[in-house]
């Protein structure tokens, strides 16, 4: 690389850099002469002579040091002059001494440079350009300063270049942590902690990044860490900010969002000792182990503890729970839905391995396998080819063939018929007495009690969850009157398991059985407010409740996490499906899931076109009870209408967090439905028109046309609002699939139909205008955003402005109106400051092609980026082809080839992904630009050229304004030599084909 300003690098072996020469090491004139420049380089101002003779010969010049001095300037001054550094050129004489020259960059000054730009722009919430931007500073090191010399003076500049690693280190893991890259931001948090080990400030950063990693484990033991090493080293407590921070862990059993955390242990671990050791070992030596054993066995309870205690998994531990599944087809698209994976349109494994993959080393619980072994084996054999850093637990009641390491869990060994406290030797025994001390009884262990105890282990058949259930009981009633009610109960019954619910639960009274019944319809963790809704009945009165839920919880049939702000109760997977046996002989089933929707109905607010914004925390927290209702509600154990309902009032809110999550759920309601009687329910249509819309956002064209035009007739004549929506998502899809007439013509049919339901709806409407105008670079599409805006400036909603502003920059940048771009993007900012949502995606491709109108490259680089990844996040396929390649062309222009044709081949790989054609355009042409720029020029750049023009002249879309220049430059007239000519599939894959070929080279190449 050819410098062209003096650089000098004091870091490693002490270098001088000038053009394309290099001066380093004993070349500078021996040792002397590389601590006066070291010492210079270091300095902030000149460097009186006497101090720097103090400083090379180490508080100890000699008598002559003056002249002896000026020899080691002028022999490091005469090895300099062979890069054209000699003289006064690179060491200049000051009044008093020595100094660098002005225009010198130093290594060290460069990196403190490069931390306070990261610093801004983390403030700034620019979190992709704060990582960019820190750069190497994190691998400054005050060790590598001069490391063969003892200097006393060094040792305040070593602390210094320590103390300027650990700043780029916090930069790291907070910018990190925001962009949802928990490995990078925990591995800098470690490394930071490494540095500074009696630093608060390098363990609470590692505290937060395991937190919000979901490694809830790893960050209390980081405390733990933490605590001793001050106690050990300064002999002082954590401050009261670590222990807040580390407070706050404590209070957040699920990490970033709630999907598939590890569940929390609840109790102590007793009498598998020498299992989980096996099974420690296991996940060390194979990326797949099983562990079996009869229900009850304790399966979930060893994983949950030995993947507590496992490290390494920086990744994140997450946890699947399959056991309520019947289906294999519904595997990967549930374990997807769990994790808060994205699932593309037709492949939900897929996503689940794209979700994992970048995570780093990860653990895999899929817990209770064995209903969907065949699903499940086809899933975990493409994470095992696609994810090479995952590690998976199964656990099954009976053995998967899946390939895996198997770890078999036995019941617990029978105490036999020892006498007095001998059997306490038993670990069956053991997990009995702790049980009872856990639950606040006492069970008494001597020569009279020992038999009935040994009895009692046998009856449970050695199953921890058995004996757990029975130790509850005894808390209650000694283990003589307890072993007689299990004599009454079906004594020859095999399964001991059943027998010991089927005991403790005909001991509940009325009120206890109704609750433990109608708990079968929430999925846990649950809040209070939730299970009051559901269990409260003419039987069950909301007073009692709590007092219930404890009494069920003492008795061992329901688990209580109270660590946090608020109690969340559960079900043992065992203990909840025999909950729904009861309640299905009860006939209470419909009833039960009525009140969990009318529960879900009151956090839900009556408009459903409002923004989630007020709800979507309340709903995520009741997540897996609202999935627990729809899947109820397909399969006809809930009723369908009410499934329907809350499928389409939550619309907005899947929106907001997952695109095709909210498309699983309405198309299997709506698939479920009489092909005879479509509308037989009053929710079909709207519901209809929430798939349409989730779809064109999904980037599916053809399912979202068929389903917005079903809508759209159904509801005609019902509801003139939603036809006017759905007619505007007809528009922008008519425009996707180069029907341009047709596009226009069904804005301004939902314009007409708009025309007397208020401000927003008119608002949406004349911006669908503006937008299939825009596609046109018609400049009238500026005057329909300006009209847009201004209505909702007027008298719309704060939300609909929120929406309107972000679409109508992004209308005036492709039309060229640059100024009004500017001016709607500075009005939506403050409105987008934080959260994910479809309007910030946008918002966030307009800023990123207008800063790169304006050659504000890093932000450009940096709105891309975030662009890109929420987009991804929210399943928003459409925009992603349009964001890739803006961002690829900012990335070009910031000097970074590689990236932007690793970008490019992203954006074409995601065009080729959609179900319509025209995103594909624009990937071709940046292509094209990346090779020219590349030094390229073949017929391959025609073909691509060529192609992107055809299918522009298809839908008569000419390219934005602010790129023809770039595109006209890379082969002057090739574009329209001879025309277009036509555009057919076989055309488009040859196109896509040759681009791939040309820029896969260059990602991977160094330049």
């Amino acid at each position: 690389m050819s410098v062209q300003v003096p650089v000098v690098e004091v870091l490693g072996p002490v270098t001088v850099r000038h053009g394309t020469g290099v001066v380093a090491g004993g070349a500078l004139g021996g040792r002397r002469a590389r601590v006066a420049l070291v010492a210079l380089a270091l300095a902030e101002r000149p460097v009186p002579a006497e101090r720097l003779a103090d400083m090379v010969w180490a508080g100890e010049p000699p008598v002559t040091w003056p002249a002896a001095l000026r020899g080691v300037i002028s022999a490091l001054r005469g090895a300099l002059s062979e890069i054209h550094l000699g003289g006064q050129r690179l060491i200049e004489t000051a009044p008093s001494g020595y100094a660098l020259a002005g225009d010198v960059l130093v290594d060290v000054r460069t990196a403190r440079g490069n931390i306070r730009r990261a610093e801004r722009l983390l403030a700034e919430g620019r979190f992709a350009a704060a990582l960019d931007e820190v750069g190497g500073a994190t691998t400054v090191a005050g060790a590598a300063l001069l490391p063969s010399e003892d200097l006393a003076w060094l040792a305040a500049h070593r602390q210094a270049l320590d103390e300027t690693r650990l700043r780029a280190l916090e930069v790291e893991v907070e910018a990190a942590g925001r962009l949802g890259d928990d490995y990078r931001a925990v591995t800098a948090a470690r490394e930071a902690v490494a540095l500074a080990p009696v630093d608060e400030r390098a363990h609470r950063a590692l505290i937060r990044a395991l937190d919000v990693a979901g490694n809830r484990a790893e960050a209390i033991s980081a405390y733990e860490h933490c605590r001793a090493l001050l106690a050990d080293h300064l002999g002082v407590d954590p401050s009261r900010e670590t222990v807040e921070v580390y407070l706050a862990a404590l209070g957040n059993p699920v990490g970033r969002g709630t999907p598939g955390r590890m569940p929390r242990e609840q109790s102590s671990f007793v009498g598998r000792d020498a299992e989980a050791e096996e099974l420690a070992t296991a996940i060390t030596r194979s990326r797949l182990t099983c562990v079996t054993g009869p229900g009850g066995v304790g399966k979930s309870r060893l994983v949950q503890h030995v993947a507590a205690q496992a490290s390494g998994f920086e990744g994140g531990r997450y946890w699947v729970p399959l056991a309520a599944l019947s289906d294999d087809v519904l595997v990967a698209s549930f374990t997807a839905l769990t994790l808060g994976a994205r699932i593309g349109a037709d492949d939900a494994t897929q996503a689940v391995v794209e979700h994992l993959a970048p995570l780093g080393p990860t653990l895999l619980v899929l817990d209770g396998v064995e209903l969907v072994a065949d699903g499940v084996a086809e899933l975990v054999a493409n994470l095992l080819g696609g994810c090479p850093t995952v590690t998976i637990l199964l656990t099954s009641r009976v053995a998967v063939a899946v390939g895996s390491g198997q770890v078999n869990l036995q019941s617990l060994p029978d105490p036999g018929a020892a006498t007095g406290r001998s059997v306490l030797g038993s670990s069956a025994v053991q997990l009995l007495v702790d049980r009872v001390r856990d639950g606040g009884g006492v069970l008494p262990v001597d020569d009279r009690t020992a038999p009935l105890i040994a009895r009692l282990c046998e009856r449970c058949g050695g199953l921890p969850l058995a004996i757990e259930l029975a130790a509850a009981q005894l808390c209650v009633m000694p283990v003589g009157d307890l072993l007689d009610q299990l004599s009454e109960s079906e004594v020859g019954d095999d399964d001991r398991l059943r027998s010991v619910l089927r005991t403790g639960h005909a001991m509940l009274d009325g009120e206890e059985a109704a609750v433990f019944r109608r708990f079968a319809v929430l999925e846990g963790p649950v809040g209070l407010p939730l299970v009051k809704a559901v269990v409260v009945g003419a039987d069950v009165v909301p007073a009692r409740v709590i007092r219930l839920l404890r009494e069920l919880a003492a008795r061992g049939l329901l688990s209580v996490d109270d660590s946090g702000p608020r109690s969340l109760y559960r079900q043992d997977d065992d203990i909840h499906r025999f909950a729904g046996e009861e309640l299905d002989s009860s006939g209470e089933t419909g009833a039960t899931f009525e009140r969990l929707a009318d529960a879900i109905r009151t956090i839900l607010p009556d408009d459903p076109r409002a923004a989630p914004n007020e709800f979507e925390q309340r709903i995520t927290d009741a997540l897996a009870s609202v999935r627990s209702l729809l899947a109820a509600a397909a399969d006809g154990s809930a009723d369908h209408d009410d499934g329907l309902e809350i499928a389409f009032r939550l619309h907005r809110y899947w929106a907001a967090t997952n695109v095709t999550e909210g498309h699983f759920w309405l198309s299997r309601l709506l698939t479920s439905v009489a092909p005879s009687e479509p509308t037989a329910s009053p929710w079909t249509p709207g519901a209809t028109y929430a798939a349409g819309y989730l779809s064109y956002w999904s980037g599916d064209a053809a399912r979202a046309v068929e389903e917005l035009q079903a809508a759209a007739e159904m509801l005609r004549g019902r509801d003139e609002s939603y036809r006017a929506r759905a007619l505007i998502f007809l528009g922008g899809l008519a425009d996707d699939l180069d029907r341009g007439d047709d596009a226009i013509e069904f804005v301004r049919q939902a314009i007409e139909a708009a025309s007397g339901y208020g401000v927003d709806l008119q608002v949406s409407a004349a911006m669908g205008m503006a937008c299939v105008l825009a596609e046109r670079a018609d400049p009238v599409a500026a005057r329909f955003a300006a009209d847009a805006v201004a209505l909702g400036r007027a008298g719309g909603s704060a939300e609909q402005l929120a929406a309107a502003l972000p679409t109508a920059a992004m209308a005036c940048w492709q039309v060229g109106e640059l100024e009004a771009a500017r001016e709607y993007l500075a009005a939506a900012r403050p409105m987008h400051t934080g959260g994910r949502r479809i309007a910030r995606v946008v918002l966030l491709s307009a800023a990123t092609g207008l800063a790169l109108a304006d050659g504000d490259v890093a932000a450009a680089v940096d709105h891309g980026r975030s662009a890109d990844h929420e987009a991804t996040e929210l399943g928003i396929e459409r925009e992603v082809p349009l964001i890739r390649s803006l961002l690829a062309h900012a990335l070009l222009a910031a000097g970074d080839p590689v990236g932007a044709a690793a970008t490019a081949v992203d954006a074409i790989v995601a065009a080729r992904s959609l179900s319509f054609d025209f995103p594909l355009a624009i990937c071709l042409e940046t292509a094209a630009v990346l090779a020219h720029a590349a030094g390229i020029s073949h017929d391959s750049l025609e073909l691509l050229l060529s192609s992107a023009a055809a299918l522009r002249s298809r839908g008569d879309r000419p390219v934005p304004p602010t790129l023809r220049r770039a595109v006209a430059a890379v082969g002057g007239d090739v574009a329209g030599r001879g025309g277009p000519g036509p555009v057919d599939r076989a055309r488009l894959d040859r196109a896509a084909a040759t681009a791939l070929d040309l820029l896969r080279p260059m990602a991977t190449t160094v330049v």
